[in-house]
């Protein structure tokens, strides 16, 4: 059989996914020819049509020790050319940006049609999440072909009904595929039956819907090697710390203990055999002979550990990873749950290369982790990110805002806990319940809207859960690194910043070439407090023999109010004559 795997990817949303690089290795070795239609790094000119990431998009794939954001280019402050607004800061010898510069623009529907025009599948297989689902499903309404749609993944797991739905789509997989999906293949191959193939759903030329059972789990430790050669070379390319490394996503675990409310985890294991046995993680020799081969084969030195939980396993398994692994010279970053977080078992992730983890903080009070089902204590979890952070380990953390019932309060709850972990990074998303988590569940949010789309996921902010307003949920979103990073001086300034206004916006820009100039170790140019405003007389008896960042010139010249003019002026009195002193070059 002649399959095509289709990856409706946002473009620049780069990473190899785990879910089609292991079923095209698992058909190839069975006899089946492979291609595949990827949509990361097709570049369209309309940056509206929903294949570019948004701002804080949270189906971006972004992981502890990767860098996606666009460089700054700010012809006022020189200094920070090239630097970048989140993430990492060290400049490397070249970016994502040089590798896709003479790329052509395309329509999408168009290269479609075209790859299969030229690999004439008999099979399409889409493999999608459901912020992925509609555009994909689109895009397959506007080319023609002769083949079945089978689509897979998160969203078929929890609504195949919706997607048999859809005129373009076949059958539905729920659940994992690595066993079915041949299983289906070679039956089609040799022309028989294959409508009772389990986890497998299916539509009839005449609507009759055939629902079959689930599958039992696969056996992790009977799968192949990711087939990474399938997709563009440079979803490898992983910049970290100023250099630069081959490497993408690795899993070795599947499934979640956690029942987190705002994921989707808890209702696929219920779907697919209920949460014994749900979370599974293979043999360290196999992820030792698979990380072995991607490093012969790629040149592969940093892999992203996708694991829910890295440090989920008992120590012995983790000793004889370390054990395996370590001669491999290998760094990677991983996720880990604040409730696995231990000495030891950091000390080992240490030693076979770990450089940096993810952890989910979510929120900083505890009534509202309480509500999610996320229990630690915030002083514990602060004691264990610093201990990780004394072995070297860059520590990033993602912060849920919009919680039901939340209060502006409590998001500055949650900035005051990322402050006092000390945070190398911090993501931060406006809730959005994909359909299927308890909070979509227990709201009653539909899947598709009055006019029969999935809503894209932000619209979040509107959907009234907290105390906060829309655009204060978004000003909250947009400012978070700012009071994470900042200091607590400039609070009043950073204020001005969350207004979803165009006067908001230059604030905004501002503060983030500040925060970035600071992270990045870069110095500014300066000038006297007193010169800035010497024209405004308001604002003159103010005691302002202090130097401030020549940036804020921007700001107080401004169309704003005396008040506002103050309120700035006082901050960088505040929050300069400070450093000075601490300095001493205020003598």
């Amino acid at each position: 059989m002649r399959v095509l795997f289709f990856h409706p990817e946002k473009y620049l949303n780069y990473g190899i996914p785990a879910g089609i690089s292991i079923l095209s290795a698992i058909i190839k070795k069975a006899g089946h020819t492979v291609d595949l239609f990827d949509t990361t790094f097709l570049k369209t000119k309309d940056k509206n049509d929903g294949h570019h990431l948004e701002v804080n998009d949270d189906s971006k794939n972004a992981s502890a020790g990767d860098v996606f954001d666009v460089p700054i280019d700010d012809e006022e402050n020189s200094e920070l050319a090239g630097k970048q607004s989140a993430g990492l800061f060290k400049e490397t010898a070249y970016s994502m940006d040089d590798l896709i510069r003479d790329d052509p623009y395309v329509v999408l529907e168009d290269e479609l049609q075209k790859k299969i025009d030229e690999f004439k599948p008999d099979v399409i297989a889409l493999s999608t999440m459901t912020a992925t689902f509609d555009s994909a499903v689109n895009l397959l309404r506007k080319v023609t072909y002769d083949a079945k749609v089978i689509v897979g993944g998160v969203h078929p797991t929890i609504a195949s009904d919706d997607c048999l739905a859809q005129d373009v789509i076949d059958i539905a997989c729920v659940g994992e595929a690595d066993d079915t999906f041949l299983e289906l293949l070679d039956l089609m191959d040799k022309g028989e039956d294959y409508f009772h193939v389990k986890s497998m759903n299916f539509k009839l030329p005449d609507g009759k819907i055939i629902k079959n059972p689930i599958a039992p789990r696969v056996e992790l430790n009977d799968l192949p090697t990711p087939d990474w050669g399938l997709f563009d070379s440079r979803h490898l390319f992983r910049p970290f710390d100023g250099e630069i490394y081959q490497g993408s996503f690795y899993s070795q675990a599947r499934g979640c203990p956690m029942q987190c409310t705002y994921c989707v985890d808890p209702t696929i294991a219920e779907i697919t055999g209920g949460r014994k046995n749900y979370f599974r993680i293979q043999d360290p020799q196999v992820t030792f002979n698979q990380l072995s081969e991607l490093k012969e084969q790629f040149n592969a030195t940093w892999f992203k550990f996708v694991d829910d939980t890295f440090l989920m396993p008992q120590i012995s398994h983790l000793e004889e990873l370390r054990d395996l692994i370590a001669p491999l010279n290998i760094m990677f970053g991983c996720s880990v749950m604040p409730n696995t977080i231990r000495e030891d078992k950091v000390k080992l992730a240490v030693e076979m290369g770990c450089v940096a983890m993810s952890v989910g903080i979510e929120s900083g009070n505890d009534e509202v982790r309480r509500s999610v089902k996320r229990f630690y204590r915030n002083d514990n979890v602060v004691k264990k990110l610093k201990m990780a952070q004394s072995y070297g380990i860059r520590v990033s953390t993602f912060n849920i805002i919009g919680f039901p019932g939340e209060t502006r309060e409590n998001v500055f709850e949650t900035i005051e806990l990322n402050r006092q972990i000390g945070s190398n990074a911090a993501n931060a998303y406006v809730l959005y319940p994909y359909h299927g988590t308890p909070i979509a569940v227990e709201q009653k949010i539909p899947l598709r809207d009055g006019e029969g789309n999935i809503p894209t996921i932000d619209i979040g902010h509107t959907l009234g859960f907290s105390e906060m307003s829309s655009d204060e949920l978004l000003g909250l979103r947009s400012t978070f690194n700012l009071y994470l990073m900042l200091p607590k001086g400039l609070y009043p300034v950073i204020y001005f910043a969350e207004a979803q206004t165009e006067l908001g916006n230059v604030f905004l820009n501002e503060l983030t070439k500040l925060t970035v100039a600071q992270l990045s170790n870069t110095t500014l140019p300066t000038t006297s407090l007193a010169d800035l405003i010497a024209e405004d007389s308001a604002l003159t008896t103010l005691d302002l023999d202090v130097q401030v960042p020549t940036l804020f010139s921007k700001l107080l010249k401004l169309a704003i109010t005396t008040e506002m003019k103050q309120t700035i002026v006082l901050a960088l009195i505040d929050v300069y004559n400070e450093e000075m002193l601490l300095t001493g070059s205020g003598a």
